[in-house]
């Protein structure tokens, strides 16, 4: 039997996050670039048989929650010293998604992580901005703006 190394991020998100458990929400990849998680069809539909827009909103979240958390890691591996929680996001539905759910968010730029860490160091908290999208089929079929804050406890 073939050993799987399941990614720090989907344990955390498991164990902290139950919604992200009951999902089903897994890592596809995570890179210089993207965060990418996944989540099937059969636990995120709605009567309709699409998926449900709750589910997409919140895979959407989960990824720059995600996002956040692996710069936070990789910068002090102490996570009881700091806090992430959502300031605000928006929305837009541009299509129903039919099959497994799939949310792409991009890491931002190296200026935009300077400017957050240094505003964490200096004030004891940051807000970062992240763009994350919900493809299917090459299609964006969601577009979520959101803005993350880390609190330093």
């Amino acid at each position: 039997m073939k050993s799987v190394k399941v990614p720090a991020l989907e344990l955390f998100l498991h164990e902290m996050i139950p919604l992200a458990k009951a999902m089903g929400v897994s890592v596809e990849m995570s890179d210089e670039q993207k965060l990418v998680l996944t989540a099937p069809h059969a636990q995120n539909k709605n009567s309709l048989n699409t998926a449900f827009g709750g589910s997409l909103v919140s895979l959407a979240t989960l990824a720059g929650y995600g996002v956040v958390w692996e710069l936070m890691r990789d910068a002090d591996a102490s996570r009881a010293e700091w806090r992430i929680v959502i300031k605000e996001s928006r929305a837009a539905y541009r299509r129903p998604v039919i099959g497994d759910l799939r949310a792409i968010c991009e890491r931002p730029a190296k200026a935009a992580i300077e400017e957050f860490k240094g505003a964490l160091q200096r004030y004891g908290q940051a807000k970062l901005k992240l763009h994350t999208r919900i493809i299917e089929g090459g299609n964006t079929a969601v577009d979520v703006q959101a803005a993350y804050v880390v609190v330093s406890r």
